[in-house]
């Protein structure tokens, strides 16, 4: 008869348990608001032919159509995206912080992605505070 260890009774981890999905996910949440944020800053560009942070009521902007044709749905989608993003970031850098304190996420493989994804996703979270992302959002708006 064989006798029972700990590893043997200890259940083999859940599917997805390893952290990889959330960072997947924390690490595509960053890639979109930043694409977002390049992209308004890339059509405010195109009416000045230099790269600066638009605001309401800017000399380049203030009487021009912004957003013909296609690149109306593309608008929505940016103030979708960099007003929703930071909020979404935020909770999941939160459920990556408590799945880091997890025993087994200390042993974990994609401890480091998961680590680097929560700290990019928190960074996200905090640009949404700076007045630079609160005045493009009201351009956005605009």
């Amino acid at each position: 008869m064989r006798s029972m260890t700990t590893a043997d009774a200890d259940p083999p981890p859940a599917p997805g348990s390893s952290g990889r999905t959330l960072a997947r996910a924390q690490f595509a949440l960053a890639a979109v608001y930043i694409s977002a944020i390049g992209i308004a800053l890339a059509r405010a560009a195109s009416f000045s032919g230099y790269l600066y942070l638009p605001h309401q009521g800017d000399e380049y902007t203030s009487s021009a159509n912004l957003w013909p044709g296609l690149w109306a749905p593309a608008a929505l989608a940016m103030i979708v995206v960099i007003g929703v993003a930071p909020y979404l970031a935020a909770v999941a850098a939160l459920v990556a912080v408590t799945r880091l304190l997890t025993a087994g996420m200390r042993t974990s493989v994609h401890r480091r992605s998961l680590i680097l994804s929560t700290v990019l996703a928190a960074l996200v979270a905090a640009s949404s505070l700076t007045p630079l992302v609160k005045a493009l959002l009201s351009w956005l708006l605009d």
